[in-house]
């Protein structure tokens, strides 16, 4: 078994009070035929809950533990569409209504990441022209409270020049920050995308290099068959003892064909 293997995984469902334990047999049996998953526990739990605005809410669900090894011992995978396909079964087994399969594609944690920054910097940037927009309702106030500065000799706006000044100096930090990391981010998916396609470039090669190899030993194997026959008993034994996989194809001897094309060669017996 693998450092990393889960053979034994276990999935809570939400269920309704008159949910039958035959029903979870039922879906448990179609996993098994479906995805070679076995169920060797279910657990219906009807005592748990909460209280809410003293009412009872009862929270009523089950759980299913499931041996998640095949019969090599290896963990069994299922991608995405299994899993969805496990959810139709289940709710065909408990009669309940099928939820509607999402079509927004899966993203890898950078793409995710990356998109999440991008939210945030779109946010920023309408706040900045928020600023923006208020700025010349601003000037009027400032040049309202000047006029009163000299009469009392202060300004009302002081104290607010400065606030204003330190909001936009923190909101112009954040938002640089912000583009750092979506920068770092972006770089970090073009070095894996960059790994990824070095990484099947040489998977290419290996894979070639394999069938050539292949190629070259069925080749050896066809032409020993050819000339099994010119070996004494002594040699073959010899050949045999120091190359246990080589002695098979003299031990097959030369096909009818084979024998006639020896015969042109001048090496028939």
């Amino acid at each position: 078994m693998q450092k990393k293997a889960t053979p034994i995984r276990e999935g809570v469902i939400v269920i309704e009070s008159e949910t039958s334990m035959n029903q979870l047999r039922d879906f448990a049996t179609r996993c098994e035929d479906n995805f070679g998953i076995k169920a060797f526990q279910i657990h219906i739990h009807k005592d748990e809950g909460h209280v809410d605005a003293k009412e009872w809410k009862p929270n009523i669900h089950a759980h299913i533990v499931f041996d998640w090894t095949r019969s090599d011992g290896k963990s069994v995978k299922l991608n995405r569409q299994d899993m969805v396909k496990m959810q139709t079964l289940l709710a065909e087994s408990l009669g309940m209504k099928r939820g509607r399969s999402s079509d927004r594609e899966h993203l890898n944690a950078i793409q995710f990441k990356t998109e999440q920054e991008s939210a945030k910097i779109q946010k920023l940037q309408k706040e900045a022209e928020s600023m923006e927009t208020t700025k010349a309702l601003k000037s009027v106030v400032f040049k309202a409270s000047e006029r009163i500065k000299d009469l009392v000799g202060v300004s009302v706006n002081d104290k607010e020049k400065v606030a204003l000044m330190k909001e936009k100096g923190a909101l112009a930090t954040k938002l640089e920050k912000t583009i750092d990391d979506n920068r770092l981010l972006s770089e970090n998916l073009i070095r894996e995308r960059r790994e990824f396609k070095l990484c099947k470039s040489e998977l290419d090669k290996a894979i070639e290099v394999n069938k050539s190899l292949r190629n070259y030993i069925t080749a050896v194997k066809k032409e020993l068959k050819s000339f099994g026959t010119v070996f004494s008993e002594e040699q073959k034994q010899a050949i045999k003892i120091s190359f246990p996989n080589v002695h098979k194809a003299m031990d097959a001897g030369p096909t009818k064909k084979q024998q006639s094309q020896n015969k042109g060669r001048g090496m028939g017996i």
